[in-house]
C-alpha cells in the first residue's frame, strides 16, 4: 500500500472509533444528566451542575417537580446545543470513515460545529438562570435566586467557534474550486 493510502485507513478507523463513541453519547448524554437531576443530593446539585451560587443563595429542598424542570431546563438549552453539535461531529467523523476527507458535507459539518459552539455560550448562560429559578422556585419570597455566569472559558469557546466557522467557509471556497478544476479536465 502506498503511504497515502497506509495515512487514509489510518484516518478512517480513528474516525470510525470516534463516530461509534459519539453515537453512544447521543443517549448517553441525557441519561447522566438526568442521573444527576435523580440522584445528587440537593446541597450539591448546584455546584455539581456547574452554577456560581451566590454566598447565601441555596437552594431549599427540591421537589420532583423542581428537579424535572431543572432537568428539562438543562436539556433543552445548553445540553440541547450539546446535542446538536455532537449529532454534527458525528456525522463528520462518519464522513471521514468512509474515505470522503474534503467536501462541501465535510465544510457543513464543520459550520454546524462551530455553530454549536458560539450559540452555546448564551445557551449555557440562559440555562444557568432557568436552572437556578427552578432551583429557588419553592423559596421564601426574597430568598429566590437567578444564577448566570461568563468566564474566560466562555469566551474562549465562543473564539474558537468563530474560527472554525472561518476554516468551514474557506473550505467550501476550497471544495468549490476542486469542483471547478475537476469540471475543466
Amino acid at each position: 500500500m502506498p503511504l497515502s493510502d497506509i495515512r487514509l485507513a489510518r484516518i478512517q478507523r480513528a474516525s470510525a472509533w470516534l463516530h461509534l463513541v459519539l453515537t453512544a453519547l447521543l443517549p448517553g448524554i441525557p441519561l447522566l444528566l438526568a442521573l444527576g437531576w435523580a440522584l445528587i443530593p440537593d446541597a450539591q446539585l448546584g455546584d455539581s451542575l456547574g452554577l456560581k451560587m451566590m454566598p447565601g443563595a441555596q437552594p431549599g429542598p427540591l421537589t420532583l417537580l423542581d428537579r424535572t424542570m431543572g432537568f428539562g431546563a438543562s436539556l433543552l438549552l445548553p445540553t440541547g446545543v450539546i446535542l446538536y453539535g455532537v449529532w454534527h461531529l458525528r456525522a463528520l467523523f462518519g464522513l471521514y470513515a468512509r474515505g470522503i476527507i474534503l467536501g462541501p458535507d465535510n465544510a457543513e459539518r464543520l459550520r454546524a460545529l462551530a455553530m454549536t459552539l458560539i450559540l452555546w455560550v448564551p445557551a449555557q448562560m440562559l440555562g444557568d438562570i432557568v436552572v437556578s429559578l427552578a432551583m429557588s422556585l419553592d423559596n421564601a419570597v426574597g430568598e429566590r435566586f437567578v444564577a448566570i455566569s461568563l468566564s474566560s472559558n466562555d469566551v474562549a469557546i465562543a473564539l474558537v467557534g468563530a474560527v472554525a466557522l472561518v476554516i468551514s467557509w474557506v473550505m467550501v471556497e476550497a471544495a468549490r474550486a476542486a469542483e471547478d478544476s475537476a469540471s475543466i479536465v
